[in-house]
């Protein structure tokens, strides 16, 4: 097993050895984690403006660095929630409350297993809280549809259909946006004038500080 992906999509011999997976994958990705130099800065350099952020990381990151659950669009579902595995109802539970206990956690609907609510296929969007974050956004685009506003697309895969194409179609239409895409790929820009379109080919992490110091 080479990559997370590859344990998540593996057969296993039976539901607890997941589970030992799915808990190490937690601890790993969201129980222990502490934000990073570079989350960090990204928080300070946006905190003052309103803000929303649209994510395909699985992982709940962005909240425990201080960005709002009302302002996130996790595209592809987080580590940090269960959801029936038999696909019984939309709702999905706090994984960390299932930590204490010895046993597979068990679908209080149906008693099927649960398991992490990730999915890359777009279906996840049906559940809670996936589905209100998309509404969320609706509303904020809509809310600041013609005011100053910078799309700033950090690291994002280039053909990235699911971020990438809404928000550099939106900017396209929003009469004052601007769009910024910071990566180590040669970027796909949005059609708008050279004064409203930017590009940097590096590290993220080195330039979100950087610019995080040049701000003080």
């Amino acid at each position: 097993m080479g990559s997370i992906l590859m344990g998540l999509a593996s057969t296993w011999a039976n539901e607890s050895h997941r589970w030992e997976f799915l808990k190490r994958l937690i601890t790993y990705g969201y129980r222990c984690y502490v934000p990073s130099p570079a989350m960090r800065a990204l928080d300070r350099l946006t905190a003052s403006v309103p803000r929303f952020v649209v994510t395909c990381n699985c992982n709940g990151r962005f909240e425990r660095a201080g960005f709002s659950s009302d302002g996130i669009l996790e595209t592809e579902g987080s580590y940090a929630r269960l959801c029936c595995s038999a696909g019984c109802s939309d709702e999905t539970y706090d994984a960390l409350a299932f930590f204490g206990a010895s046993d597979v956690p068990r679908c209080p609907r149906c008693g099927a297993a649960l398991d992490v609510a990730v999915d890359d296929t777009g279906r996840i969007s049906r559940l809670e809280p996936f589905h209100s974050q998309e509404a969320n956004l609706r509303a904020f685009l809509a809310r600041h549809a013609d005011e100053r506003v910078c799309v700033l697309e950090l690291g994002v895969g280039q053909r990235n259909q699911a971020i990438k194409a809404p928000l550099m179609a939106w900017a396209e239409s929003a009469p004052l946006a601007s769009y910024v895409v910071l990566n180590r790929e040669d970027p796909i820009l949005p059609s708008l004038s050279s004064e409203r379109v930017a590009s940097a080919c590096g590290d993220l992490g080195e330039a979100l500080v950087a610019l995080a110091e040049g701000a003080r």
